[in-house]
């Protein structure tokens, strides 16, 4: 298998994109309602996602104080903060935060998998001796989490979190700083989010590669030139030949 127009590094999105992120957090939230439900049964699925993402977003993400203390939290603190905030939220006092923790992180990880297709791409990549990298939005402990649950850490070169750089996708300077670890060299990003993943490399005038299955939104990227994928092997179509 030889490559056409041999690209100097991929990098890939984590969530969505290499592992079913969208599924392991709304297996988080039914087991948190099913756990809550037995003394709030009003409590609806809903209510405990909207909240839990309020929590994250205004507290924790990008542009609060909270993001630059991700790189540091450990998982467990992290989960607390969003369980806690939470239970805040919608106003409930003295349940058992420990186990709800418990039954949440549980559901989560148990649904974390990667989408088919992912090893066996890597490893033809990794067998080309192409570089690979990731750049992800999300907590330091979080993320390593799921790629040694998934088994990927061993594929990338470079690791790029955004709670590390300290700027977000789809702002240009994660790409800046991505395409830095790789000087002279042309970088390509595979990536479901049509804004973060895809929009921000074609700004920064990258190869871009949207995974479509990992989107359920209607929005489509608005920058033109990107490339849409329905399954990882055909990634290797476009950059191999027989």
């Amino acid at each position: 298998m030889a490559l056409t127009n041999k690209p100097s590094c991929i990098w890939f999105d984590l969530d969505d994109t290499l592992i079913t992120t969208s599924e392991s957090l709304m297996a988080a939230v039914r087991a948190s309602t099913c756990c809550l439900q037995e003394a709030y049964p009003d409590l609806t699925e809903r209510d405990i996602a909207r909240h839990s993402m309020d929590v994250w977003l205004t507290e924790l993400g990008p542009g609060t104080t909270g993001f630059a203390t991700l790189s540091q939290m450990r998982l467990s603190a992290f989960r607390n903060h969003i369980a806690g905030g939470t239970l805040k939220r919608m106003g409930i006092e003295g349940f058992d935060i420990t186990a709800l923790i418990e039954v949440s992180s549980s559901a989560e990880e148990m649904a974390w998998k990667c989408f088919p297709g992912v090893i066996q791409l890597l490893d033809d990549l990794q067998q080309e001796g192409i570089p690979l990298g990731l750049i992800s939005n999300g907590p330091t402990a979080l993320q390593n989490h799921k790629l040694a649950s998934c088994h990927l850490h061993k594929y990338f070169e470079h690791i790029l979190l955004d709670c590390e750089v300290g700027i977000s996708k789809p702002d240009r300077r994660i790409f800046d700083a991505a395409s830095a670890l790789m000087p002279g060299f042309e970088n390509v990003m595979i990536g479901n989010d049509p804004d973060a993943d895809i929009n921000g490399a074609l700004r920064s005038n990258w190869m871009a590669y949207w995974f479509v299955p990992g989107w359920d939104g209607e929005t489509k990227p608005t920058e033109m030139g990107y490339i849409p994928i329905h399954h990882h092997y055909e990634l290797l179509q476009h950059l191999t030949k027989r």
